[in-house]
């Protein structure tokens, strides 16, 4: 009789896991196909926006980064010539090179503080671009969750829709500012 009991156990194990198993398997397929990943730094790197943005930066801040080369240019001849000089000159020089140093520290400050605030603007704008892109690629698709990919170990070309994305965000505008008066 424990024979018969355990063979009957057995029996009603293997058909609970079968029936355990077929069910586990058809929310997997449905999930996987309703499912999409994004390399969000793929994405944001490769955007023409990002490129523009870029360029009105270089256009916006070299001028001031020029100035500050040429503040620290003069301070190191400065320092050269202060070498080679005695008394008088000496102190007078030393003095030019403090207001110069100031002077580097002052603008900067302001310069460093100025590009960080612009970029967060910009990172901000280009965030909002790729969210919108990325919501309407899900919609197209019928994804039910779309995931960031640099925490993934592995993922099936099917599910990536980076490119995808990158090719809808760029055909999105940049937000233009009004002018506030």
């Amino acid at each position: 009789m424990y024979k018969k009991l355990l063979l009957a156990s057995a029996f009603s194990f293997a058909l609970a896991t079968s029936s355990f198993a077929e069910e586990a398997k058809a929310p997997v397929n449905s999930v996987a196909g309703s499912v999409g990943v994004v390399n969000v730094q793929l994405i944001m790197n490769s955007l023409p926006q990002a490129k523009a943005h870029a360029e009105a930066l270089q256009k916006e801040f070299g001028p001031r980064s020029d100035e500050l080369k040429k503040i620290e240019e003069q301070g190191k001849k400065l320092q050269e010539a202060l070498k080679t000089q005695e008394g008088e000159k000496a102190i007078e020089t030393q003095r030019k090179l403090q207001q110069l140093q100031s002077e580097f520290e002052l603008k900067g400050r302001a310069f460093q503080e100025d590009v960080q605030k612009k970029e967060r603007e910009i990172e901000m704008e280009l965030q909002r671009i790729m969210q919108k892109a990325i919501d309407l690629v899900a919609k197209e698709r019928g994804l039910q969750l779309v995931i960031r990919g640099e925490a993934i170990v592995f993922a099936s070309d099917a599910v990536n829709i980076s490119d995808e994305v990158i090719a809808r965000a760029s055909k999105i505008k940049l937000a233009k500012k009004e002018d506030k008066k």
